[in-house]
């Protein structure tokens, strides 16, 4: 990504590099008869590309129940404003997900897996993305829990993409 000083010296304008626009594909299956379909995100800029994939790993780690790995592609400290409006910060990787999160996660939602409706960047910087994001949560047997658009705020803090903050309607 080529970074270019406006004439007030303040603002940076993001100028394409040469292998974009390109898109970010992937396969979401709600369950294991259900159709294939891809999410496709196009991106203008490497900056644009790595805060996409952090959102995709954060996706696969929520997945595979994995709290460390979902922990790594966060930022800290870490805001999620929920459904209900509440904010809650965490500002370490101790502080997010518990080890048991994923067990009471379940036993509260009947949560399996969740899928990518929607994912799309609306503005970047070279160190900043947000993203419109919507998601759906299935239970096992594939019925829809429910689908939740998101805003996202992806950030690159120390050399290191994550998600600095998420505002969902999702509980």
């Amino acid at each position: 990504m080529v970074g270019k000083k406006t004439t007030d010296n303040k603002v940076w304008k993001m100028l394409p590099d040469s292998d974009y626009p390109k898109e970010v594909v992937s396969v979401e299956r709600p369950t294991e008869q259900s159709a294939a379909k891809q999410v496709v995100t196009v991106v203008a800029n490497q900056s644009e590309e790595k805060a996409v994939l952090t959102a995709m790993s954060f996706m696969a780690a929520f997945n595979a129940a994995d709290p460390e790995v979902a922990r790594e592609c966060l930022n800290y400290p870490h805001a999620r404003v929920g459904a209900d409006g509440t904010l809650v910060i965490n500002e370490t990787a101790s502080d997010q997900m518990p080890g048991d999160f994923f067990n009471i996660f379940r036993q509260r939602t009947g949560w399996n897996h969740s899928c990518w409706d929607l994912r799309e960047v609306i503005q970047s910087s070279e160190i900043k993305v947000h993203l419109k994001v919507t998601f759906s949560r299935y239970r096992t047997d594939g019925s829809l829990i429910g689908t939740y658009p998101s805003i996202w705020v992806m950030t690159e803090q120390d050399g290191h993409w994550g998600i600095k903050m998420r505002s969902s309607f999702a509980a």
